[in-house]
């Protein structure tokens, strides 16, 4: 049998796919529009909070 000239399990993953791409414009639309949210949150600083541990940690495994 076929719908819109496909095999049925064409016209399946067709429909998903409409409805997936579907989703993800709604999606955009909703929070990246609306709610006015960037794509990429901007990762936090590492703090080294004792850099003379870090340093005397390379120099041990450099003294091998």
């Amino acid at each position: 049998m076929t719908t819109f000239g496909m095999p049925t399990s064409m016209f399946l993953v067709f429909v998903a796919t409409i409805l997936a791409g579907s989703l993800g414009a709604i999606h955009f639309v909703i929070v990246h529009v609306l709610m006015g949210r960037p794509f990429a949150e901007v990762a936090p600083p590492i703090v080294v909070e004792k850099p003379e541990v870090a340093r005397g940690m390379d120099e041990e495994a450099t003294d091998v």
